[in-house]
């Protein structure tokens, strides 16, 4: 798939674009707090390069990699593994073929500004509905504000939060269907942004985070019974709420 729009270029990547990849990988990922974003071998990305785990796509400028991301795909071959923390929400029965991961979206900080982490979404987003997914999931460090308040602005919700990596990751969730994480707009609480205490709480008691506020606070909002329907929240042993930005 190739897209333009103005002066850029937006298409899948192939292993020819490897180096280029691995280039913008080391330039975004060099200043960055642990856990912002785990950084991938060459091997893993070449696996998404060649389909094995899922698609890459980015964003050129000119002949220059200026963006990336990654979309990995539960297939026969590689299902999601039954095991780990569960990912809040999902029912079990979607999770091991029909669930995917948001991963590794970065932009050179020359080239941040533009547009260019909403572009990579929405592409990601098509995808993973012509691809039969159920279900999106993203996983963001709480302090990386900037990524998960995108997620939030196309539709994803925020879910659970866990702190096993050493740092507090949020867990963002889409779902095919408009009822599945449908949410009462009359139960409302406010969060601080970074406050993982709150979120915790929030999440724990049955609100879902779905925007936020004038004040940079997100507004959590009580699960609905149709939202809540069929999702059953699994025991430690079940598919696991990992990091994937």
């Amino acid at each position: 798939m190739i897209t333009t729009a103005d002066s850029h270029l937006v298409k899948q990547l192939a292993v020819d674009d490897l180096t280029a990849i691995v280039e913008l990988q080391e330039s975004v990922t060099a200043d960055l707090p642990a856990g912002f974003i785990r950084s991938k071998t060459e091997s893993e990305l070449r696996a998404y390069l060649d389909g094995t785990l899922g698609i890459a796509y980015g964003i050129f400028e000119g002949t220059t990699l200026v963006a990336m991301s990654l979309l990995r795909i539960s297939n026969g071959n590689h299902p999601n593994p039954n095991r780990g923390l569960p990912f809040p929400l999902v029912p079990e029965e979607d999770w091991p073929l029909h669930t995917c991961f948001l991963e590794n979206a970065m932009v050179v900080p020359a080239a941040r500004g533009r547009g260019y982490q909403r572009t990579l979404l929405d592409v990601r987003f098509s995808h993973a509905a012509a691809a039969k997914m159920k279900w999106i999931c993203a996983g963001v460090h709480l302090r990386n504000s900037v990524s998960w308040s995108n997620l939030l602005v196309r539709g994803m919700a925020i879910v659970g939060i866990r702190f096993d990596s050493g740092y507090p990751l949020i867990g963002l969730l889409r779902s095919s269907d408009a009822l599945a994480l449908s949410s009462d707009s009359s139960d409302q609480v406010s969060v601080r942004a970074h406050d993982h205490v709150q979120h915790q709480a929030a999440s724990q008691d049955g609100y879902v985070g779905v925007r936020l506020a004038s004040d940079g606070a997100v507004i959590y909002q009580r699960l609905s019974s149709q939202g809540d329907r069929g999702m059953n929240r699994r025991s430690a042993s079940a598919p696991a709420m990992r990091a994937s930005t």
